[in-house]
């Protein structure tokens, strides 16, 4: 674990709400989204414990969680380690994420409201401002997860609404190291998805969609280190579910 990067993090306050075990869990989580935590660093039980202000029973149960989860890998007599995701795995994230949200596109330019069509292009009006003003990437990163989420709502469809906030998680992992790069190309695209649903172009907004997801996929592959798939014969499972339950594409498995 790199200590100077969570120093900057970790504000010093215990956590004291109850229950202890999901906040721990949560603030793990976000430490790794956001890459305080890299992939491969290795997250000392005993280190957490103390930056958090809790004791080690707390932070063991949500490395377990997050392992589970696939945040996490888990090697014998070396510890906890975050997860790098292999190729396959970015690409079954990048494929479920396509079909999610192509979906959500078709779906909300037939039920979308005007309304709401002119909130999704007010979304983009305001991320082209700040991308101008030169925000943070975090600024912009929150602008892109309001585009997304705003897109699925529209869709009109809950069930749909719930793959696509599980899968929201892993969409600020993977784009965080990018966002300052892909950020100029990725709202002229989500400007485009926009305009199709407001002009009711179910088809062109589903394939425009897609096309962006499959850009940002491309992008990833080409500018981010992925791992060999390596099987866990300590878990009671075949090689396949074990390199599945050391993926971040596989939110609650267990």
């Amino acid at each position: 674990m790199t200590t100077r990067r969570a120093d900057a993090v970790f504000d010093g306050q215990p956590i004291t709400a109850a229950p202890l075990r999901e906040h721990v869990y949560q603030r793990l989580q976000e430490l790794m989204i956001s890459r305080t935590f890299a992939p491969g660093d290795h997250l000392v039980e005993e280190t957490l414990a103390q930056r958090l202000g809790v004791s080690r029973g707390p932070v063991r149960e949500a490395l377990q969680r997050l392992h589970r989860d696939g945040w996490v890998t888990l090697r014998p007599r070396y510890g906890a380690f975050v997860n790098q995701p292999t190729t396959q795995q970015v690409l079954e994230f990048f494929e479920a994420r396509e079909l999610v949200e192509s979906s959500a596109a078709r779906l909300a330019a037939q039920r979308c409201s005007m309304q709401d069509a002119a909130d999704l292009l007010q979304i983009c009006d305001e991320a082209d401002e700040d991308l101008r003003r030169g925000v943070p990437p975090q600024q912009m990163a929150a602008h892109t997860a309001r585009f997304h989420r705003a897109v699925l709502k529209n869709a009109r469809n809950h069930i749909l609404l719930e793959f696509g906030e599980q899968l929201s998680h892993r969409s600020r992992w993977f784009f965080a190291p990018l966002v300052a790069s892909i950020a100029p190309r990725a709202w002229v695209e989500h400007r485009e998805v926009a305009q199709l649903i407001m002009a009711g172009r179910a088809d062109e907004a589903a394939e425009s969609m897609r096309a962006h997801v499959t850009v940002s996929r491309d992008t990833y592959l080409a500018t981010q280190p992925v791992a060999e798939p390596v099987a866990e014969p300590y878990l009671d499972e075949e090689p396949v579910r074990a390199t599945a339950l050391a993926s971040p594409l596989h939110p609650g498995s267990s």
